[in-house]
């Protein structure tokens, strides 16, 4: 594989809505692992609180509205706290798989337009290393195939030459040597436009 300091992707945002989609995906579980947390503490604290009341009412529910909104902000301040860092990193994990398909998609519109002399580097710790491999054995496989097309193009053509130069053939045969022809040249006009 080639150095991989050529590749290096400037853009963090390679695929918008998919990345955009995973943070918000992240972000949305830890708002809720954070509002399941203070449910599940304000529930816990809840039957303590209610058993003490009964002592000093007035104390107790000032104590509840407190604990109450202390645990909100609590986790308020968690899901921030910990939302940044994630949005960070799960950009930095997104990148490493939206960045190569951006590149698979880039190859694939290359090659289906004929051109076999693409690579599929990647960087080093991206994922998808082996799709990567795939795409460019798949690459020198139809370059093979291309090449093979092109020899056999050459062996017909100079049959049908060694064909013509026979002096007893017919006018059927003539006219059948004359649409192969024909169709050699539409099959090689069709590859050579790919290129």
């Amino acid at each position: 594989m080639p150095d991989n300091k050529h590749f290096k992707r400037r853009t963090v945002f390679i695929k918008k809505a998919f990345q955009g989609r995973f943070i918000i995906l992240v972000l949305l579980m830890i708002v809720l692992f954070g509002l399941c947390s203070a449910g599940i503490i304000y529930w816990l604290i809840s039957g303590d609180l209610q058993s003490q009341s009964q002592a000093a009412h007035i104390n107790i529910t000032n104590t509840w509205e407190r604990l109450g909104l202390s645990i909100l902000i609590g986790n308020f301040v968690a899901i921030i706290l910990a939302g940044i860092p994630t949005i960070f990193v799960v950009l930095y994990i997104s990148h490493k798989i939206a960045g190569p398909l951006y590149r698979f998609e880039k190859i694939c519109e290359q090659v289906a337009k004929g051109s076999f002399d693409v690579i599929t580097p990647l960087r080093k710790h991206d994922q998808l290393q082996d799709l990567a491999q795939s795409f460019s054995v798949m690459i020198r496989e139809l370059t093979t195939q291309r090449q093979k097309r092109q020899q056999s193009y050459t062996h017909i053509e100079q049959q049908l030459k060694t064909m013509k130069s026979i002096q007893n053939l017919n006018q059927e045969q003539i006219d059948t040597v004359s649409e192969i022809e024909n169709s050699i040249q539409q099959l090689k006009k069709m590859d050579d436009s790919k290129v």
